[in-house]
């Protein structure tokens, strides 16, 4: 299993937005530090909390202080812009990080967003598969396109600037249904699964869950001649994640950010996404609930990687782990969580021929 990690990013409109772009970097820096393998930062236009317009922008900025970490774009919003300058910049930015960028894509989930855009939310899923294709062929076509659609229409386009690497890697998110992760499982991309999709909702049809992603991720890759082991070692699962000394404590640090971000997201109408059952209300989603039924990682790094390995039986496996990145708590805080999951939590999940050299290793050095 790989580790990364997911921004929003989540910056409340009392914080110094200025400061905030330059914290996000600095995270960047410190994930590589700590052997996280990528990072990804989304896109928002409205709702005062999700402060980056463009991630784009920020992920260039912050591949000149980086030299390995890949840099996704999670995601470029597809409804609400034009195909071939989104395949102009990504190309573009592909050859600014030496080939890390993980071109990520979706339709938009913002209701708020939707709403500036004046996007019918009908209109969001086919505008979002017309995008998809054209800029699929731009960036891997050596030919002129031409294309004739519903919402975009072009004759003879062509890129100045083609990926600097071959095989552009698409990555998909998915908030509502499970077509983006059939779609990822059919063409072998990268699927991404948001942080608050429930892992099992018992059936409820109205909030697909991390196994319906599943299944719809792996169905789809044998209908289309593909190895749906591949599909999910492709899949990349978001979740809320906090490390210290112990759950108790955990809870106690970050009680107070939390209710300030689930104000904000349940106010968005996102409570619907992460229910259980019919007739659950809104004000049953308390923290104590969604620690334990989405579930989320929380308390100490024993605890953390007794979680994940659930996590891993109720999905049966995927590829990569994605840490939400959070402002709940100061950033030496949020710092010291980071720190305590990449010394304690990640090595849990090393091949097994690694961690039998460490062990080797141990023991020369105890002289045992």
């Amino acid at each position: 299993m790989r580790f990364g990690l997911f921004a929003m990013p989540e910056h409340p409109p009392i914080e110094n937005w200025s400061l905030s772009y330059d914290r996000d970097i600095e995270e960047i820096v410190l994930a590589e530090k700590l052997g996280f393998s990528e990072f990804w930062i989304g896109e928002h236009h409205t709702g005062g909390y999700e402060n980056v317009p463009m991630p784009e922008l920020l992920l260039a900025k912050a591949s000149a202080l980086t030299s390995r970490i890949r840099l996704g774009t999670g995601v470029v919003n597809l409804p609400y812009q034009d195909p071939f300058q989104v395949a102009e910049r990504l190309a573009f930015l592909d050859h600014l990080t030496h080939g890390r960028l993980e071109y990520g894509f979706g339709g938009g989930g913002l209701p708020t967003d939707q709403a500036l855009f004046q996007l019918e939310r009908s209109e969001a899923a086919p505008r979002t598969t017309e995008a998809l294709e054209i800029i699929w062929e731009l960036l891997t076509s050596d030919e002129p396109v031409n294309y004739e659609g519903v919402y975009w229409k072009y004759e003879n386009r062509q890129l100045q600037v083609g990926p600097y690497q071959e095989v552009p890697p698409f990555a998909i998110a998915g908030l509502t249904g499970t077509h983006n992760y059939a779609r990822c499982g059919a063409k072998g991309w990268k699927a991404l699964s948001v942080y608050f999709a429930p892992g099992d909702n018992n059936g409820y049809p109205n909030a697909p869950d991390l196994a319906a992603h599943a299944a719809a991720l792996t169905s789809a890759a044998e209908e289309n001649g593909l190895d749906p082991e591949v599909a999910r070692q492709n899949w990349r699962i978001t979740r809320e994640v906090y490390v210290s000394d112990s759950k108790d404590q955990a809870m106690k640090e970050i009680r107070a950010g939390v209710h300030r971000s689930y104000e904000y997201l349940l106010g968005l109408g996102l409570g619907a996404l992460m229910k259980k059952g019919e007739g659950m209300d809104d004000a049953e989603l308390t923290f104590e609930w969604m620690v334990e039924e989405i579930p989320w990682i929380i308390g100490s790094p024993e605890d953390c990687t007794r979680q994940i390995r659930e996590l891993e039986e109720v999905t049966g496996g995927f590829g990569t782990f994605l840490i939400n990145s959070r402002d709940w708590v100061t950033t030496d805080k949020w710092n010291r969580s980071l720190e305590l999951f990449a010394r304690y939590v990640t090595p849990q999940f090393t091949p097994r021929e690694n961690m039998a050299r460490r062990n080797k290793l141990a023991r020369v050095a105890l002289g045992v």
